[in-house]
């Protein structure tokens, strides 16, 4: 039971850490979808197993044998390191991405000219700065 648990808990780590590699490698980062699809079913199956070994057998834990809890000690805390790094790295791609849109939005809205300006009844200009529609290519 506890090695199930232990392999699956490597496996999400190794797929993190592939992750967190592309995100960082400054290159072109096909394939996240799937490495992203991958490790939400691994968290599904790791959460989904230990709720049931908690209602089954909520001792389990003591049960497990000196050398399969010191592994699954570590087994965790490298998840952990390895989801700080993980998070960190999605962190910065997503920033990036939002500056990337910024500044398309920005361009294009400057070479449009979207300002629109409407002469109201009683003289006077309301300015309206309408936001210029964009399409993204996902086929790069």
């Amino acid at each position: 039971m506890a090695s199930e648990l232990i392999d699956t808990i490597r496996s999400l780590i190794s797929l993190m850490r592939e992750e967190t590699d592309r995100l960082l490698s400054g290159g072109p980062t096909a394939d996240l979808e799937e490495i992203a699809a991958a490790k939400a079913r691994l968290v599904g199956w790791i959460e989904a197993r230990t709720v049931q070994l908690q209602r089954e057998q909520p001792d389990w834990r003591d049960k497990m044998e000196h050398d399969e809890r010191e592994e699954l000690t570590e087994a965790l805390a490298e998840l952990c390191e390895i989801s700080a790094e993980n998070g960190n790295a999605l962190e910065r791609q997503i920033r990036l991405s939002v500056e990337i849109l910024d500044a398309i939005a920005v361009e294009a809205k400057r070479l449009s000219g979207t300002r629109s300006e409407t002469y109201c009844a009683r003289g006077g200009v309301s300015r309206v700065d309408l936001p210029t529609p964009i399409s993204i290519n996902t086929q790069l």
